[in-house]
């Protein structure tokens, strides 16, 4: 680059845009002046990097003009095309390329990311197989296969290839990217342990925050909940931002039956992250496994007076009450909103709660329409039919056991009410 494109970003670093902009065309300038194509094609793709993308088409252009005899300035303009979501642009740039061109496998490569950004992926995959014929032994390429199938989800296609590129014996610069990706390929697919083996061969200073809280969630999952809680507190330590890792951490630290600790971290999390509904909901659970009523509801109302749609928060809430025997004060709260009454989980709640004041005709109107969305759930087939037997409709009792009996069939509490009931 040249003494006036360097000044162009000590003025970019000093918010001197107007400025930049002329030291931006001065450097072209003087760069047609000298004819520097290498401090020129440097410039550009500096220009890129630094996500000015019209300015770097600007300065491919010009190269194009001095030394139209290279096919990369092409090449390089598609990519920021697709990189600017002008796709279509950047595409046909790319097909004007012949196929026996020294690029046509970086072409292809540049398609298949196209593709793929349009949702095309086995358009995609097409491109990156049809490189990888040219370019049998390029690892760039698989690279480029693994991470598609990784995107996408086709776990099981991705993890051959990724095992491939971990045995390469030379330093790759994608080297830690494929254990994070390969791990979690093995999580997606449920084999945590696999995954745990990847990840542990990182060295402790090569794993990244996200890197660790993979490890501790894949300890959580094979219910080594010691090593869990160990990597979960490491990360904290490494990376005290990282507060989503308060969740897991209360979850590992209850599942070791260490429920006063689990509270105490999930406090501090509510503290580190007030704006977080889950954080509350999180130690309100804890709260209320704790015997600690009180405290839970009030919890719950915090989260609820920034969030007052979150139904998991209303939930408990609700089911606190009903603990309570507080009936009359679940039917005021949840029918206070009249969107709740359409929704079949509290329609579920207010079913009983009407039950339990001897409301029997609401409650008959809740559960018939909880029922149409609950037709599949057993709990609540089961609590629907102990009301039908208490009102005598024999009708819609066959119905609901009929119904559980197709889920289950040798379910013996619904085989009973057949027999007992129903003959």
């Amino acid at each position: 680059m040249n003494s006036k494109a360097q000044k162009m970003f000590e003025a970019i670093r000093d918010n001197e845009l107007e400025i930049a902009q002329v030291f931006f065309n001065e450097s072209l300038e003087l760069a047609m002046e000298e004819g520097d194509l290498e401090g020129l094609s440097e410039f550009a793709e500096a220009l890129h990097h630094a996500g000015f993308l019209s300015e770097a088409t600007t300065t491919y252009q010009l190269l194009k003009q001095l030394a139209p005899q290279y096919e990369e300035w092409d090449l390089y303009m598609a990519e920021i095309a697709i990189d600017n979501d002008q796709i279509s642009e950047g595409i046909d740039l790319l097909l004007q390329f012949d196929s026996k061109s020294e690029l046509y496998p970086n072409v292809l490569l540049v398609l298949a990311d196209a593709y793929q950004s349009l949702g095309l992926y086995e358009v995609s995959e097409q491109k990156i197989r049809e490189a990888m014929s040219l370019l049998p032994d390029e690892p760039v390429l698989k690279y480029a296969l693994a991470k598609l199938f990784y995107t996408i989800g086709s776990f099981k296609k991705a993890i051959p290839l990724y095992e491939e590129l971990f045995e390469i014996e030379e330093e790759m610069p994608w080297e830690d990217n494929i254990v994070m990706q390969l791990a979690e390929c093995y999580h997606g697919i449920g084999e945590f342990e696999e995954g745990i083996y990847y990840l542990e061969q990182l060295q402790t200073s090569d794993h990244s925050s996200d890197s660790l809280f993979q490890l501790g969630f894949a300890y959580l999952q094979t219910q080594a909940y010691g090593r869990a809680i160990q990597i979960f507190e490491e990360l904290l330590e490494k990376d005290p931002d990282y507060l989503s890792v308060y969740l897991y951490l209360a979850q590992a630290l209850e599942a070791d039956q260490r429920l006063p600790e689990a509270l105490e971290k999930m406090l501090l999390g509510v503290k580190e992250n007030p704006f977080q509904a889950e954080f509350y909901l999180a130690a309100a659970q804890l709260y209320r496994k704790l015997k600690q009523t009180e405290a839970a509801e009030a919890l719950l109302d915090s989260a609820l007076e920034f969030e007052p749609e979150f139904v998991e928060a209303v939930l408990l809430k609700v089911d606190m009450a009903m603990d309570g025997e507080r009936y009359d004060e679940v039917v005021a709260y949840l029918e206070s909103n009249p969107d709740n009454v359409n929704q079949p989980y509290y329609q579920w709640r207010l079913a009983r709660a009407y039950n339990e004041l001897e409301e029997f005709e609401k409650a008959n109107d809740y559960y018939k329409k909880a029922y149409h969305y609950f037709v599949d759930n057993l709990d609540f087939l089961e609590n629907y039919s102990e009301f039908l037997q208490e009102e005598g409709n024999l009708d819609m009792l066959k119905e609901v056991v009929e119904q559980a009996l197709l889920i289950d069939s040798n379910n013996q509490y619904f085989m009973d009410i057949m027999i007992n009931r129903l003959s």
